[in-house]
């Protein structure tokens, strides 16, 4: 633990050293450039973000597609746990099927195609940022069932428990660290699919603002949403870990 504390103290330590190296060369030694903006400039651009990029409906939209997507794809994947748990069933094929498929073709084309299927939705950003998640919690889920201790399912069947409640008090149990794990590592994961996925649809989103921001070459404002989305992200993935060590820390 003391190992991890001083690792963190000396990236927080290079942290702070990149933003007063940025307010030293860019505000008074290099004022004028195409690499970085001016400090002060970031911080004036906000009110020109919220007006004129319509920054809190770009946000709200963003974080409530990630973040809804991704606790809805966990519950689901608890609700359908006893059903997915073997793979040569329908509905583990077919989700495994889509695994398949993520080898050979990039996710991002999925994407194109649901754009130019559906280009004035905007919930069809919802539908590929859940699809998505769900079917990468799915096959984790698989996997790890069937890394679940033998000892614990023998217990299981030896007090008459059927096969559903085995999966739901014991594999479930065994498995849901690891899930949310993956979900940790999974999350920068599915910020940036969403994000792309917005840059190139259009409607709402913080990929709006990065492909508007661009067309206007606007150096400040992608600045600035660049700063807003790293942070989000920081204290998104910060939220799950409180969350896993505050209920899900038995593994």
């Amino acid at each position: 633990m003391n190992i991890r504390k001083n690792h963190l103290r000396k990236i927080y330590l290079f942290l702070l050293s990149y933003f007063i190296l940025w307010i030293v060369l860019f505000e008074w030694l290099l004022p004028v450039n195409h690499i970085l903006p001016k400090p002060s400039i970031v911080f004036e651009s906000f009110p020109y973000l919220w007006n004129d990029y319509k920054l809190p409906l770009n946000y709200l939209s963003t974080i409530s597609v990630v973040y809804i997507s991704l606790f809805l794809s966990y519950f689901c994947v608890k609700i359908l746990s006893p059903y997915i748990k073997e793979k040569d069933n329908f509905i583990s094929t077919f989700i495994n099927s889509f695994e398949w498929f993520s080898e050979f073709i990039p996710g991002i084309i999925i994407a194109l195609l649901l754009i130019f299927w559906f280009p004035e939705s905007e919930f069809v950003e919802f539908i590929f940022a859940f699809a998505t998640a769900f079917t990468s919690l799915i096959i984790k889920f698989q996997n790890e069932s069937e890394n679940v201790k033998e000892e614990y399912l023998f217990a299981a069947q030896s007090l008459g428990l059927s096969e559903k409640k085995i999966t739901q008090l014991v594999i479930w149990k065994d498995v849901q660290p690891k899930l949310m794990a993956h979900i940790l590592n999974f999350h920068f994961y599915i910020w940036t699919v969403l994000i792309i996925f917005e840059f190139i649809k259009g409607g709402l989103g913080l990929g709006v603002i990065f492909r508007r921001a661009l067309e206007y070459k606007d150096l400040s404002a992608i600045f600035s949403v660049f700063l807003i989305t790293g942070l989000t992200i920081y204290f998104g993935n910060l939220s799950l870990r409180i969350i896993r060590n505050k209920f899900i820390n038995w593994n």
